[in-house]
């Protein structure tokens, strides 16, 4: 007779406090009696973490319990699915757990007790796992029997319910981890608790030799030797260090545009040398992601001893003593990283800096919001990409030679430092021409160099660490919308128009502050009347290719389209064409209905191709569009070809309006197309077409000013004289002159006045 498993509120429950195995956890005997193969190993593993005391070695017995569950997958007969969900979240957990303890090592802390939060987090998971074993207990058969097979299989519902609870528990486990084992809040949590001994330890100590550093000279990396093109900037900065004692100076700019080069630059021009000797220090915070990081680095570029097992406030303190009474500068590379993970933290201690009295500071950051300290005045502009002749000047510097091609790859990507350094690297190996063709389709996924996965060797990377910081989901869609214009949108007209037809959807002036203080867009004539907002065009083309705008927010942009200028108008419409049937729909929808939402007959002739497709009713019309803008760029064949297009859809449905207004334009093109030289067929084909449009607007009573686009009566005017020149007939009078040609108005008629037919001896 086989043996059921216990169920889940049978077997799990918490154990009090005082209970005298020191378990936290009771397992009923029933379980333990019948567990086998992982079971038997989850449970052992899992009662050994529940009898131990719940420090920093504890977290090791909790990890092997979690992995000896996840075993229990393999064994499982039924619900497999469901069981996949528990073992993805306990594999999550097992690894927030894991780098927890190593930090916890790391700090000095590897036998320290729990908080109670932590404590209490961590039974709650013992229970949890402990009803994930008995569920998954229930969901294999160990008899060979097939009547067990088949209850199992008929318990399948009831199972399916107990696997899913367990999965929703281990899945809010997860939440709670994910927070709670934060671990820079948690050691940070511990310093605070430990500060006061450390400082009154420190304070009992010898302090002149605990403050002394091994060296005289501060760690300073070298300068780039090469430097072009930043002159002006390096200038700026070295005068306010030599005039303001002491200096604050921050260096702002996007990603890649060389602000660390410009700092670096700064340490080792002449006069700072000779002002501070071996006293520069230039620390890299790009690995940093808090404050206490930022103070111990310092302190060992500094060459200050460290000390086993002190807090970050013990060493803050140390290092600002050290530094009150030295002299020096003071870079903190990249400052973002921390600044964006440890705000508060961060600014407290560049508060701190910025109050020594001899120590200059020099930061350099792609967030234009920096701590509130008194900066030096006047301050430095945030960076700005090369000239064309630095971007030039770095290119030869690198693979000393560039043509016609490198002056396209260059411009393409708007001269931006890191980009031209990357694309010059690759010129080394393959020639610019061929860079070239690889740009137009790899775009920034080119610009990449060996170590490809650094943000100073590919750009994507560096671009995506300025994205990863925004706080604000909405600014990385405002980006994608901005990216769909090249040549930026008016901060008084476009701007404002876009934000009208988003407001339901995001905050557009929020998502805009952001991306400005991240230094992801930035705002061309701020000093002028006219303001337009940009973006780089690397940035650009990663946005197109990694992040486009949503269907949903493109659609919902279109309302503003017609209010936009032309050129933006036609570069939402180039981009719409290459998506999806909802938003090429709209785009034809707009060519039609809005003659003055382009004027590039390439556009329109994408419209024309995109409408045939979808099998777009609009498609006359934009045919009409496009016979149109042919004829103003003087391609009259190709005019009259569209055009001719346009009624062949419109007459058997009855647009009779359309119809006369295309053969006007089809005589219109005649007439420019001939105008110096007509043939006696030219003057009747375009005597054909205006016949049959003022024979439409005769019969179908269409009002004369309804054909928008030319005067019938100047067609008429000159079909005449060219008839004359060829002793042709005169087949109908213009009326715009007095003499013979003319004929007295007719008021009642919707023909244009003096548009009548003459008899056939007419000359």
């Amino acid at each position: 007779m086989s043996t059921s498993a216990p169920s889940v509120a049978e077997e799990v429950y918490a154990a009090p406090e005082e209970s005298s195995n020191n378990s936290r956890l009771k397992m009923g005997d029933k379980l333990v009696a019948t567990a086998k193969g992982a079971v038997k190993l989850a449970i052992v593993a899992l009662g050994i973490a529940a009898q131990a005391t719940q420090s920093v070695p504890y977290l090791g017995a909790v990890s092997t319990a979690l992995t000896e569950l996840m075993k229990i997958q393999d064994e499982v007969d039924v619900c497999k699915d469901e069981c996949r969900a528990v073992m993805d979240d306990a594999r999550q957990i097992r690894s927030l757990i894991k780098t927890f303890r190593d930090k916890c090592v790391e700090s000095g802390r590897g036998e320290s007790v729990l908080s109670i939060t932590l404590r209490e987090a961590f039974t709650e998971l013992e229970r949890i796992v402990l009803g994930c074993i008995v569920a998954l207990q229930r969901c294999k058969v160990d008899s060979k029997r097939k009547r067990d097979r088949v209850r199992l299989y008929l318990k399948r519902s009831e199972l399916t319910r107990d696997v899913k609870d367990c999965a929703a528990k281990v899945g809010k486990a997860l939440q709670q981890f994910n927070t709670t084992l934060q671990v820079d809040q948690v050691v940070l949590l511990e310093d605070i608790r430990s500060v006061v001994h450390d400082i009154r330890e420190a304070q009992s100590s010898s302090v002149s030799q605990r403050m002394l550093p091994s060296s005289e000279a501060w760690s300073l990396r070298a300068a780039s030797n090469i430097f072009y093109g930043r002159e002006v900037e390096v200038e700026h900065v070295v005068r306010l260090i030599m005039s303001q004692d002491p200096a604050r100076v921050a260096v702002l700019g996007p990603g890649g545009i060389g602000k660390t080069s410009i700092a670096l630059a700064i340490l080792h021009h002449p006069e700072v040398e000779t002002l501070y000797g071996e006293r520069r220090s230039f620390l890299s915070c790009e690995a940093i992601t808090t404050a206490g990081g930022i103070i111990r680095a310092l302190a060992e570029a500094l060459g200050l001893p460290a000390e086993t097992g002190t807090s970050a406030k013990s060493t803050q303190h140390r290092l600002v003593s050290y530094l009150r009474t030295a002299t020096g500068i003071i870079c903190l590379d990249n400052l973002e990283t921390p600044w964006n993970a440890d705000t508060a933290a961060v600014e407290e201690f560049i508060v701190e800096l910025a109050s020594l009295p001899s120590m200059a500071l020099l930061i350099t950051s792609r967030v234009t919001d920096t701590p509130l300290i008194g900066w030096s005045s006047p301050p430095l502009q945030p960076i700005a990409p090369f000239s064309r002749e630095a971007a030039i000047q770095t290119w030869d510097a690198i693979c000393h030679d560039h043509d016609e091609y490198t002056n396209m790859l260059v411009e393409a990507v708007d001269c931006v430092p890191l980009a031209v350094t990357l694309l010059a690297r690759l010129a080394r190996s393959e020639t610019p021409k061929d860079l070239w063709s690889r740009w137009e389709t790899e775009h920034t996924e080119l610009v990449r160099s060996h170590g490809a996965e650094h943000r100073l060797n590919n750009l994507d990377i560096s671009i995506g660490l300025s994205l990863q910081a925004l706080h604000y989901p909405a600014a990385g869609d405002v980006l994608s919308i901005i990216c769909i214009f090249p040549l930026g949108l008016g901060m008084e007209g476009e701007v404002p128009s876009l934000e009208h037809a988003l407001k339901e959807r995001l905050n557009f002036r929020r998502a805009l502050a952001l991306l400005k203080q991240y230094s992801l867009v930035y705002i061309e004539g701020d000093d002028r009347p006219i303001r337009r907002l940009h973006v780089l065009s690397p940035i650009r083309d990663h946005m197109l290719q990694h992040r486009r705008v949503s269907d949903d927010l493109f659609l919902a942009i279109a309302d503003a389209v017609p209010n936009l200028p032309v050129h933006t108008a036609e570069a939402y419409l180039a981009i719409g064409f290459h998506r999806g049937p909802p938003c090429r729909a709209r785009c034809v929808e707009l060519v039609a209905a809005d003659v003055n939402v382009l004027i590039s007959v390439e556009v329109a002739s994408r419209a024309a191709q995109v409408a045939r497709e979808l099998g777009s009713p609009d498609l006359s019309a934009i045919y009409l569009r496009l016979g149109v803008l042919s004829w103003t760029r003087g391609d009259y064949k190709e005019a009259r070809s569209c055009v001719l297009k346009a009624i062949e859809i419109d007459e058997p449905r009855g647009d009779w309006e359309s119809v006369a207004e295309g053969w006007m334009i089809c005589a219109t093109a005649h007439v420019n197309e001939f105008m110096d030289n007509s043939e006696p067929h030219h003057l009747h084909d375009a005597q054909e077409a205006l016949d049959k449009a003022l024979n439409l607007c005769d019969e179908r009573q269409i009002p004369y000013d309804y054909l928008e686009y030319c005067d019938p009566r100047e067609i008429q005017h000159w079909a005449n004289e060219e008839r004359r020149k060829l002793n042709m007939p005169i087949l109908r009078r213009s009326g715009l002159y007095t003499d013979n040609d003319s004929i007295s108005s007719h008021s009642s008629s919707p023909t244009p006045a003096g548009l009548e037919k003459c008899d056939d001896s007419s000359t």
